[in-house]
């Protein structure tokens, strides 16, 4: 079996759709799709993501099939009146500054990744950070904290039992989350013959040879594969950053009757993007240097 996420275009999170570079992105990745072998197709219901699925596919006579799951992994952290959260996430006083320009420049204070709207308290008062999504930890709290790259000890660490929203709506933790989709997830690939084993394996009576294509976003892109592996998705999360556009390639290798294991041929691979003459974009990226003026921080 064979699967292909493929991240949206540049986005417009304001708006929930693509910018002008993230069209031409999801132009560019038009040319490669007969190159592709994409099968069955998947989208996120996020507008972003459909955009992308749209331009991408467009005179394929492909029409993906919306999957709720496939949504951006929503969790976030609201980092009001947690010292310890602030610095996990960012320094504060960089913090503040964001929110006070994402007001200025916006005229509403949305958290981007999310989308959620800020809510004044019962005094008027706006808060004072932004919350942050669990990729966005900065690496001295990641790197310091060895059971959030852990197998199996990640699942009781303090970020995985706190923050988070539920596709429903409702306040969960990044752990309930992460068991929603996973949940999910499972029962998806069951649907091609393929059930997750304890240790990582997948059992399958007999292996096809099937290509599923997903639409979707970098966060939910790492939680899956963390699944695919068997391993902590802060690992992945921390450690890997997939361009707008990107094709990441998995494949099953069932070398004992019965057991598949997924490897990775590719991933984040922007090749269409450089032929086309174009530049990745920056978003999911933090700036290269600490004074890299203009890549966010």
């Amino acid at each position: 079996m064979r699967l292909l996420f493929i991240r949206h275009g540049d986005p417009d999170y304001e708006h929930d759709t693509l910018t002008g570079k993230g069209i031409e992105e999801a132009k560019a990745l038009a040319g490669l799709i007969p190159h592709l072998n994409v099968g069955d197709c998947y989208v996120s219901p996020l507008g972003r993501a459909k955009k992308t699925a749209q331009i991408a596919l467009e005179g394929t006579g492909i029409v993906p099939v919306e999957q709720d799951w496939l949504q951006e992994f929503m969790t976030d952290y609201d980092v009001n009146g947690s010292e310890l959260l602030q610095s996990v996430f960012a320094n504060p006083e960089r913090m503040k500054k964001e929110m006070k320009d994402s007001y200025q420049s916006i005229g509403t204070l949305v958290n981007p990744e999310t989308r959620r709207r800020f809510v004044r308290d019962e005094k008027g008062k706006l808060p004072e950070y932004a919350p942050h999504v669990a990729w966005d930890m900065l690496p001295e709290y990641y790197t310091s904290h060895p059971e959030l790259s852990d197998q199996d000890n990640w699942r009781t660490s303090y970020i995985a039992m706190n923050g988070g929203n539920m596709p429903e709506g409702q306040v969960s933790t990044f752990l309930a989350c992460y068991d929603y989709v996973m949940k999910a997830f499972d029962a998806f690939l069951a649907g091609y013959g393929y059930h997750h084993d304890r240790g990582g394996l997948y059992r399958t009576k007999r292996g096809v040879e099937n290509t599923v294509t997903f639409f979707c976003h970098f966060g939910i892109t790492a939680v899956l594969l963390s699944r695919l592996w068997n391993t902590s998705p802060f690992l992945l999360l921390q450690s890997l950053c997939m361009a707008p556009t990107s094709v990441t390639e998995v494949v099953t290798e069932e070398r004992a009757e019965g057991k598949a294991y997924f490897r990775a041929l590719r991933i984040g691979d922007t090749t269409h993007l450089t032929m086309a003459g174009q530049k990745p974009s920056f978003a999911a990226r933090f700036c290269e240097t600490y004074y890299s003026e203009g890549q966010r921080h």
